[in-house]
């Protein structure tokens, strides 16, 4: 069994590198983009390759003699225009979907997130894999749905197994989560909370998640099956924000109400790509942190057994010594 994974080099893709070299699956191949110190990966044999996914011609036979694909490659910054993120996503998903076709892929593995579930009111229903999703508006959430569509319809047409992994916000070390929180603290206006983080802080640790996509590998009934994960460590924004911001000796800032943030970032994102800027706050993050995203997990721990290894006390200790 060879298998292929999409962005090798990011924080999924590594971790699920050494996940299945820890359980003796050894022949791999995974992609990179950017420029990156390859050795660990040339230490291990794995077969890399550089490649932007979202350029049909770098896809060309990438998918050759192997049986499973796993995609963790994405555009996961908060700010884009919606061609940005449906290229990122639903266009490069459907290169790849073409290549796996041409060489016969057994299992397609798409990796989603909890996002796509933005829409849905908590108040009324904690979601479930089988709960209809319904589209924000904010553009990365939006292409998820899109691509996972895409998936579904593409496989079941072309007879390839799929399925559709949703994981809540990832961290680890170098993980967006840990990263950008920590550089807004070092900006005048600070990082703030919203709603003064009282929202829960819907995480999985990058291990956690990697244990979760290998049970989809080695299981036959993950095929064809949409899968939600999350690390059930029950704390809030704030609490975490406020651990991340002890580890480098830093202060979050002051709170603001969710109503207040959504309406800056909506005009931030109107109006600081006129000056060429990005806008310093995102409608994607402000709906992330100022909103309740739990989600069920109740079926991935059921049909795959799966469950969250690593704690939270474990997982910020590993953030603290990869910032040392």
């Amino acid at each position: 069994m060879k298998i292929l994974i999409t962005g090798i080099t990011g924080l999924i893709g590594n971790h699920l590198m050494h996940v299945l070299l820890k359980n003796e699956i050894k022949n791999i191949k995974g992609t990179y983009h950017s420029s990156r110190d390859l050795e660990e990966y040339i230490t291990k044999n794995i077969e890399i390759v550089k490649a932007d996914i979202s350029n049909e011609n770098d896809i060309n036979n990438l998918c050759e003699g192997c049986q499973i694909v796993v995609h963790t490659a994405a555009r996961v910054i908060d700010f884009g225009t919606k061609q940005q993120f449906y290229e990122a996503h639903l266009e490069a998903t459907h290169y790849l979907l073409k290549d796996a076709l041409l060489h016969n892929v057994e299992h397609f593995i798409y990796v989603s997130s909890v996002g796509v579930a933005s829409g849905i009111n908590r108040n009324k229903i904690i979601p479930n894999e089988t709960t209809p999703l319904v589209k924000t508006g904010i553009h990365y959430d939006d292409a998820k749905i899109d691509t996972e569509k895409l998936v579904i319809d593409f496989c079941t047409k072309n007879d390839i197994k799929y399925t559709i992994v949703r994981p809540s916000a990832v961290i680890g070390k170098n993980s967006v989560w840990v990263v950008e929180p920590l550089k807004r603290m070092d900006t005048a206006v600070g990082l703030k909370l919203i709603d003064n983080g009282k929202q829960p802080a819907c995480l999985i640790d990058a291990e956690n998640l990697a244990t979760g996509i290998y049970s989809c590998i080695i299981n036959k009934n993950a095929w064809n099956q949409i899968y939600f994960f999350m690390d059930d460590w029950n704390i809030s924004w704030k609490q975490y924000f406020s651990d991340l911001a002890k580890m480098k000796n830093k202060k979050i800032g002051s709170s603001i109400p969710f109503s207040l943030a959504y309406t800056v970032a909506t005009l931030a994102e109107k109006v600081f790509p006129i000056f060429g800027k990005n806008p310093p706050i995102a409608k994607k993050s402000v709906q992330a942190t100022g909103s309740n995203r739990v989600v069920s997990t109740q079926k991935a721990r059921t049909e795959l057994g799966w469950s969250s290894i690593i704690t939270y006390q474990e997982s910020m200790c590993r953030i603290q010594d990869s910032l040392k």
